[in-house]
């Protein structure tokens, strides 16, 4: 197995995972501030971030600027969230004020990223991801790295902080860890 095979795998298992996830949460478990902790992110925050980064890095950092996903379909527009924005630098009380006011449209948004990236890994030539990139704020490293990094292994983190937070509102955890 390549290390791109291994992350195109990676990727589709996350995607399932967040999925999952979202699938059975009412809008107002997604808004639920976690413990009432004031520096904690609700689900709906973290699923916002996670997909609008992984966006945002495989269109527009890894693919030469291209459109994102978000920008092409109107997104920010329809949810009336930030048309740039991706959750990196907010505060806590900004990320906890973001809400997805139409769960569906944003579950929709979502399988567009997974489809696209699914795509982009699926027809990359493995060489070509060797060039190195700058990836804002962490600087300068190979495209495969950005992909492993800022999208798989940032996304099962995320993953797992799903997990807690789910416990957290009273929310049964569905990776069955």
């Amino acid at each position: 197995m390549t290390a791109l095979e291994f992350i195109h795998a990676e990727l589709k298992r996350l995607h399932g995972m967040l999925d999952k996830a979202i699938a059975d949460l009412t809008p107002a478990q997604l808004h639920t501030v976690p413990a009432n902790h004031p520096k904690t992110n609700t689900l709906a925050w973290i699923f916002w971030h996670y997909a609008r980064t992984e966006d945002n890095v495989v269109r527009f950092v890894l693919q030469n600027r291209r459109a994102t996903v978000w920008a092409e379909g109107g997104y920010a527009e329809k949810l009336g969230l930030p048309p740039v924005a991706q959750g990196t630098g907010m505060s806590t009380a900004e990320a906890q004020a973001l809400r997805l006011k139409d769960v569906a449209l944003f579950r929709e948004y979502t399988q567009k990223v997974w489809a696209s990236t699914d795509d982009f890994v699926a027809k990359t030539d493995p060489a070509a991801l060797n060039e190195i990139i700058t990836v804002k704020p962490l600087g300068d490293m190979p495209k495969i790295r950005a992909l492993g990094q800022t999208c798989a292994s940032h996304g099962m983190t995320h993953a797992g902080e799903i997990e807690l937070v789910r416990t957290l509102i009273g929310v049964a955890p569905v990776a069955g860890v």
